[in-house]
């Protein structure tokens, strides 16, 4: 899901900038202390606070205050979330645009064997496009096609067999597609761009799920092109696909009535689960309910309609068993990645929250720490995605790329 910054950034041609040093990165500002919280103020505080719709759940007031200190840059709600990061965890800036142009939104592929993260900047004036960073060095450089096949406006990813998958949301004269792109030789192909000749929404996000020696490609399909970009109205309807490599058949496997309009998906390591976030709220305001303001303007209210499903994936590829897995405090889910046993992050308004297979909310890396109160301009400032690099969490803000040590390495390959 974008936003469109036009806003607060200005979008100036691209060059490749070097940056930090991965070894040589030096704390920007250390955020004090986690910030514990007993799991039962999650649900439980008494009858004498104060909530607030349009901020962080560590706003909502009452005595004590839930933080002392709101800027803290990890919220633990359960000792396992403070065990995945590393004894002095603290915000790294690992890149920054000189030109504060928006490099940094979508995606966050960790192409593993390259040490790279390829992220999608955010929608400009219609367009977006694939930086990679290299971790090694530091540097931010565009994604140029070595075959001449561009990658247009892309959104979510993903590595599978020495590829990456790019989800695409197109314009009014390219149709939204999925692609696949060769680290190595930067060619690009298109994999799919069709349902029996009509165009597809607009691809938002896709993960790959194997079982035994069969795989399948999973995408969400909604109809933001024509929000974002300038595509065509939609003319499939919003659904969720699975394409089958070997037997070259795309079918839809989740429908509007499970999930209405599908954004973030992932599979967990062994290709028994699979994830998707649910948008069907305008991404720019909190929520869906609304009542007229006595100022006469249309206001609106109420939790965020975001969520995330699990269903489970059979030996054939095919979900089933849908379960309602968590809720967003505020504004939307969108950026999802899993780690080796089976934790789904999230990035969400309030930041990127852990959740253990369960659905239990383990804690959260705060988007009032990372983001500092940029983007003011912003009707919802958030955090929309990350990469989990072996024991890097790298954060995709805007113009700048962080990360934060974790203990260990919990991922293997990309989930």
């Amino acid at each position: 899901m974008k936003y469109d910054t036009v806003l607060v950034h200005l979008f100036i041609g691209l060059c490749l900038t070097t940056g930090a040093v991965l070894s040589d990165l030096k704390d920007t500002w250390l955020q004090g202390k986690v910030c514990n919280l007993r799991p039962e103020t999650t649900y439980l505080l008494g009858s004498n606070f104060r909530e607030n719709l349009s901020q962080s759940f560590l706003h909502t007031t009452q005595s004590p205050p839930l933080c002392n200190n709101t800027d803290s840059l990890l919220i633990s709600y359960d000792p396992e979330f403070s065990s995945l990061f590393a004894s002095n965890a603290s915000l790294l800036l690992i890149y920054e645009d000189p030109q504060a142009r928006p490099i940094a939104d979508e995606m966050g592929i960790w192409v593993w064997d390259h040490h790279q993260v390829w992220t999608a900047s955010s929608s400009v004036n219609g367009t977006s496009y694939v930086s990679i960073l290299d971790l090694s060095s530091g540097t931010v450089g565009r994604l140029v096609s070595s075959n001449g096949i561009d990658v247009l406006n892309p959104n979510g990813g993903g590595y599978h067999d020495g590829k990456v998958f790019v989800a695409g949301d197109g314009n009014a004269t390219v149709s939204p597609c999925i692609y696949a792109i060769d680290p190595t030789t930067l060619a690009v192909e298109i994999v799919v761009d069709s349902y029996f000749g009509l165009r597809l929404n607009g691809p938002n996000d896709l993960t790959w799920a194997a079982r035994g020696n069969k795989s399948w490609l999973f995408f969400t399909d909604d109809p933001l092109s024509s929000v974002y970009n300038g595509g065509e109205a939609p003319s499939l309807p919003d659904a969720t696909w699975r394409l089958d490599p070997v037997e070259r058949t795309l079918l839809p496997v989740i429908d509007r009535t499970d999930v209405l309009v599908p954004n973030g998906i992932r599979a967990n390591k062994d290709g028994t689960k699979l994830y998707v976030t649910d948008t069907p709220s305008d991404p720019l305001v909190y929520g869906t309910g609304m009542h007229q303001a006595s100022s006469g303007q249309i206001q609106f209210v109420g939790t965020a309609s975001s969520a995330i499903y699990v269903f489970d994936l059979d030996e054939e590829g095919f979900p089933s068993n849908k379960r309602l897995f968590g809720i967003p405090e505020r504004g939307i889910a969108d950026g999802l990645h899993l780690d080796d046993v089976g934790r789904v992050w999230s990035a969400e308004a309030d930041g990127i929250v852990v959740r253990n297979p369960s659905g239990k909310v383990l804690g959260m890396v705060s988007s009032l720490a990372v983001l500092q109160g940029e983007l003011a301009l912003l009707a919802s400032p958030t955090l929309q995605n990350f990469a989990l690099a072996g024991d890097l969490l790298v954060i995709l803000a805007y113009d700048k790329i962080w990360g934060i040590k974790l203990s260990r390495a919990i991922v293997s390959k990309m989930t």
